[in-house]
C-alpha cells in the first residue's frame, strides 16, 4: 500500500510541476496538389466502371443488401461528382465547372498508364469541349458486409411492460473507396491521383432478420452523404489548409515567465514580449535559453517565422535541450513550407 501510495504522489507532482504550458498556434500547410493557373476551366468526367454486384442469391437478406450496393454505386458517384462540383464552384480561380458524359474515353484514363493515343484523346476532348483540364473520378467501389448474430430484444407489451424476448442483431459495414485523378492536356501529365477508403457501420436489432434489416434506417442516405463529402473533400485538397499545432511555452524558473503566459492568456502578446526582453541578458543562461524560446514561441505567433527561428536558434546556443533542438528543426520545416504556400498563392492568384 505504502509502494503506491509513493508512485501516485510522485505522478501528481509530476504534472502538477510541468514546466512548460501548451500555447496553440494557427498555421497554413500547404495544398498537396498545385493546380497551375493556366487552368480556368474544369470538366468532370465519370470514369468508373460499372458495377459487377450480383443481386440473385438464394438468401434473400443478400439480395437485399446486393440491391442497396449496385443503388449505392449507381448514386455515389453522382453524389461524390457534386460534392467535387459544389467545392470547385466556389473557388474563385475557376471560370467554369462541367460534367463530361464521354463514356468511351471513360473507361481509358480512369486507371493505368496512359498512352499517347489516350492523351491525345484528352487533348481533343479538351479543346473540343472548351476546357483546360480534366478531372476524373477514376474508381468507386462499394463493398458491404453484413453480419448477424442472436440477440436479446426489448419490446412492450399491450400493458406497455417491458419485456425481453429472443431475436436478432444485424450489423452492415459498408466500405466505399473512391480514386480521382486530374489531366494536364498541355502538359500531358497527371496532377493528381489519389485514392480513399470510408467506412459506414449500421447496426440494429429485429425479432426476425428482415426487421433487424429495415430498423437500420436511412443506410442508402448515409452512403449519399458520405460519398458527396469524399468529393468535397478531394476538392479541399487544391487549396492550403490551416492547422493547429501546439507549442511548449516556458513558466518555471521566474515569476516572469508565469507573469508573461497570463499575459498572453489576455490577448497581450506584446506586452509579453516586452516582459520577455530583458530576461534574454540575464546570467543564469537556462532561465535567459528559456526566455529567448517563449519569444520565438510568440515571434511564431504573431506570423513572423523567421524571427522565430531567429530566437530559437538562439535558446539552442544557451541551453541545448530536447525541447529547443526539436523546435528548432520544426520552425526550419514550416520555413520550407510557407515558401511552398507563397508560390501555391501566386500560382492561383490568392492575395496574402
Amino acid at each position: 500500500m505504502l509502494r503506491v501510495l509513493f508512485v501516485m504522489t510522485f505522478g501528481f507532482l509530476a504534472i502538477g510541476c510541468t514546466s512548460t504550458k501548451p500555447i496553440a498556434i494557427v498555421m497554413k500547410e500547404p495544398s498537396p496538389v498545385t493546380i497551375p493557373n493556366k487552368i480556368k476551366t474544369i470538366g468532370i468526367i465519370n470514369a468508373t466502371k460499372p458495377s459487377a454486384t450480383k443481386i440473385e442469391s438464394k438468401d434473400e437478406l443478400e439480395a437485399v443488401a446486393a440491391r442497396d450496393e449496385q443503388w449505392i454505386s449507381s448514386k455515389g458517384t453522382e453524389a461524390s461528382i457534386d460534392g467535387l462540383i459544389d467545392v470547385l464552384m466556389k473557388d474563385r480561380r475557376f471560370e467554369n465547372v462541367n460534367v463530361i458524359n464521354q463514356p468511351g474515353i471513360g473507361q481509358k484514363i480512369g486507371e493505368g498508364h496512359l498512352d499517347t493515343t489516350a492523351w491525345n484523346e484528352i487533348a481533343d476532348l479538351c479543346e473540343i469541349r472548351g476546357v483546360d483540364a480534366i478531372f476524373a473520378l477514376a474508381h468507386f467501389d462499394v463493398d458491404t458486409k453484413v453480419t448477424v448474430k442472436k440477440a436479446m430484444i426489448t419490446r412492450m407489451d399491450l400493458m406497455r411492460t417491458e419485456q425481453k424476448s429472443k431475436g436478432k442483431e444485424i450489423t452492415v459495414e459498408t466500405l466505399i473507396e473512391n480514386g480521382w485523378r486530374i489531366f494536364d492536356p498541355v502538359k500531358r501529365m497527371l496532377i493528381d491521383e489519389i485514392a480513399t477508403n470510408d467506412q459506414i457501420v449500421l447496426s440494429s436489432q429485429g425479432g426476425n432478420l428482415n426487421e433487424a434489416f429495415h430498423n437500420l434506417g436511412s443506410r442508402r442516405q448515409s452512403a449519399l452523404d458520405l460519398s458527396k463529402n469524399t468529393g468535397k473533400a478531394y476538392g479541399q485538397r487544391l487549396k492550403p489548409a490551416e492547422k493547429v499545432v501546439n507549442r511548449e511555452y516556458f513558466t518555471k524558473g521566474d515569476k516572469q515567465l508565469l507573469d508573461t503566459y497570463g499575459l498572453i492568456q489576455d490577448g497581450e502578446v506584446a506586452m509579453a514580449i516586452e516582459k520577455l526582453k530583458p530576461l534574454v541578458f540575464v546570467e543564469d543562461t537556462n532561465l535567459s535559453s528559456k526566455a529567448c524560446h517563449n519569444l520565438a514561441v510568440l515571434s511564431e505567433f504573431q506570423g513572423k517565422v523567421d524571427e522565430a527561428l531567429h530566437w530559437a536558434i538562439k535558446s539552442t546556443e544557451l541551453n541545448n535541450n530536447v525541447i529547443n533542438e526539436e523546435y528548432v528543426e520544426d520552425l526550419r520545416r514550416r520555413q520550407i513550407k510557407d515558401i511552398l504556400i507563397q508560390q501555391q498563392y501566386l500560382e492561383i492568384g490568392f492575395v496574402e
